[in-house]
């Protein structure tokens, strides 16, 4: 769901009933890069294994807590990757779940010496769950409150599986990308009620970043440990929701930084006076290994919902690639984006 903050608690009950209009929000994008766009599956030019979870306002009862596992692979004889997405996400007190199985194929192309253009397909099955049994009605309260007892409220089907198609492109030197993706296409219904319709829009999202390095590059570009800096911009819109990311993230000695900004104030405000600011978002992660990095956000809220307290956000990703012996790789142009690329 692409989660944004609303002034009060009620407003998340709302979005709550209402998330599956809208996709997940991950904060550390270009880390779970599978997930924003199909393009990028076999991008790392070799094996690449990602695990990501994203723990939301956990001070609240609508907490929402996303897991999600990739794996892709390229193959260098047909300049193409393969990739799988596997996520699970439990939102409110495991009133509404869903679990989504998606295979993805991407295709490069080499446009000349320095740049390069990958465009890729997703096709996934989505299966949703409702838990009528934590859910209330209108007819169970009365002026005196919540009285409880059976409610008229026809309750059908508590699971909705629907097929999805997404596709996307990246445009890429060695030091700038840009990613646009299209997900949804076929806009399923994913209504429970076996005669209502309640198409999930369409989405479309932008990811674009240029990687300055902070000293000489060696001739090999492999492995290197060359610290840099990398502005990033990431905006998506769907339905009649969108979100801006804007920010910076670098790596020095194996450590990385980062710090966002996520909103859209006098642009895109939820009404007069109530400005979209939505959180800061700050990130530090470690390269373990050659092949092992992880990393940790945290999202502070930084709208009016900081007065529900809400515990903001927290995501920890671990991303683990596993290459050939070097002296054995083929020398390719790779995207500088995330970190973990290299």
């Amino acid at each position: 769901m692409m989660r944004t903050y609303q002034p009060t608690v009620l407003l998340l009950f709302i979005v709550t009933i209402n998330s599956y209009s809208q996709d997940i929000q991950f904060s550390q994008f270009y880390s779970n890069v599978l997930y924003i766009n199909p393009a990028f599956a076999g991008s790392a030019h070799a094996t690449r294994v990602i695990l990501h979870n994203r723990l939301q306002w956990p001070g609240l009862n609508a907490k929402y807590i996303t897991s999600s596992f990739t794996a892709d692979h390229y193959f260098e004889k047909v300049n193409s990757g393969v990739g799988l997405l596997v996520l699970r996400d439990i939102e409110g007190s495991s009133i509404l779940s869903s679990t989504q199985v998606a295979l993805q194929y991407s295709y490069e192309l080499h446009l000349s010496s320095k740049y390069s253009f990958r465009a890729g397909m997703q096709a996934g099955i989505t299966s949703q769950y409702i838990n009528y049994s934590k859910l209330t009605f209108p007819d169970q309260y009365s002026i005196d409150g919540y009285q409880g007892g059976a409610t008229g409220e026809p309750a059908q089907g508590n699971t909705k599986t629907f097929f999805d198609l997404s596709s996307g492109g990246v445009f890429y030197s060695d030091r700038f990308w840009l990613s646009v993706a299209y997900d949804h296409m076929n806009q399923p219904n994913e209504a429970f009620y076996g005669t209502d319709v309640m198409r999930l829009p369409f989405k479309m999202d932008y990811a674009t970043g240029y990687k300055f390095y902070l000293r000489k590059l060696p001739v090999y570009d492999g492995d290197n440990d060359t610290p840099y800096i990398t502005p990033t911009a990431h905006y998506k819109f769907q339905g009649k929701s969108q979100q801006l990311d804007l920010g910076v993230y670098g790596s020095y000695e194996r450590i990385i930084l980062g710090l966002w900004y996520r909103g859209i104030p006098l642009v895109n405000d939820y009404r007069p006076g109530l400005q979209n600011n939505e959180s800061i978002v700050v990130q530090v992660g470690y390269k373990v290994l050659p092949s092992l990095s992880i990393s940790y956000s945290y999202d502070a809220v930084v709208s009016v919902l900081a007065n529900a307290h809400t515990g903001g956000a927290h995501e920890l990703n671990l991303t683990y690639i596993h290459r050939r012996n070097p002296k054995k790789i083929k020398i390719m142009k790779r995207i500088p984006c995330p970190t973990f690329y290299k």
